[in-house]
């Protein structure tokens, strides 16, 4: 069993580790990496989604799994904001340290885990449709919940300015059109039968293809241990809450829900996941702790190996 989860694990750890070696070395320039980022965060990933909703089983239901999510995400947003201050994170710093422990790196990291531990199973097409069903919903939760601890009070206008601004980054984001136009795909086939020409459907299942490993050496090559060291107990503090006490809770919740293997499987790797890189973004856009938050991204997604192989031991059905 520990080989086969090392047999999942070591590929999404040495994809993150080849894409920071070659940003480290020159081969990949700050200006391709950040163009293959856009690529699969506004091309492949979508395709990803996409592909799979439109050719999920509808009966398959990923209400509870979403519910979960949400809840987990939700309790957790309480841990970090109560235990933010008496664990040495200054009370300015506490709304950052919040985002970067509810908010996980799903789409670059989650996803990519659950394709490689599915695949080959009878699982694999119904794992990845339950996987991005229950994303989807929590996508909006992320960035509003973001949006509210982040704003500061008394803003005026201005705050109501960045509120706008992000809600309509929202309703923009390509990973959530893409489980929208995933969902009217499936709405379509199920109610009348109508399904896209096969040359379209494969162009984006095939691009689809690209989002694991793009993900993951575009991740890497963004990230920078360096930030690690000027907020180390904070960042530190952050990865334990994220990386231990957040799956816990999703684990107690869906036990509590009963939910099935696969999908208790997705909740909890959802739950594992290193923080997101959006957490940096926009901490830095809206006045947060920046550097708190890069510390953070950067020690998760290293620590993260040890969280989700630890999920894939214990929950993969």
């Amino acid at each position: 069993m520990l080989a086969h989860v090392a047999g999942i694990v070591f590929p999404v750890f040495a994809l993150l580790a080849i894409g920071a070696a070659l940003r480290r070395s020159g081969f990949l320039s700050p200006k391709f990496a950040g163009e293959l980022n856009k690529l699969v965060f506004y091309g492949a990933l979508p395709c990803l989604l996409v592909d799979s909703i439109r050719r999920a089983d509808p009966e398959a239901g990923s209400g509870a799994s979403a519910l979960a999510l949400a809840l987990a995400t939700l309790a957790t947003f309480a841990v970090a904001w109560f235990a933010a201050v008496p664990c040495g994170v200054p009370r300015a710093s506490r709304a950052t340290f919040c985002q970067t422990v509810f908010r996980s790196n799903n789409a670059y990291v989650g996803i990519p885990v659950m394709a490689l531990a599915l695949a080959g199973t009878p699982d694999e097409a119904h794992g990845l449709a339950v996987a991005t069903l229950t994303l989807a919903p929590c996508l909006l939760l992320y960035n509003a919940l973001g949006v509210a601890v982040l704003t500061k009070p008394g803003a005026g206008e201005s705050r109501a300015r960045r509120m706008l601004d992000v809600a309509l980054g929202i309703a923009r984001n390509p990973l959530i059109l893409g489980c929208l136009c995933g969902l009217a795909l499936l709405a379509l086939k199920n109610r009348a039968g109508v399904v896209p020409p096969r040359p379209v459907a494969e162009t984006v299942r095939i691009f689809g293809t690209m989002a694991t490993p793009g993900s993951l050496v575009a991740l890497g090559a963004s990230l920078d241990l360096g930030r690690v060291r000027a907020c180390l107990r904070g960042a530190c503090a952050a990865a334990v809450v994220k990386l231990a006490v957040c799956p816990l809770i999703g684990a107690a919740i869906c036990a509590a829900l009963d939910l099935p293997p696969l999908h208790r499987f997705v909740v909890v790797t959802y739950l594992s996941c290193p923080s997101a890189v959006a957490s940096f973004v926009m901490a830095e856009a809206m006045g947060g702790d920046a550097p708190l938050a890069a510390a953070s991204v950067a020690l998760t997604t290293v620590l993260s190996v040890f969280s989700l192989s630890a999920t894939i031991l214990l929950f993969l059905p």
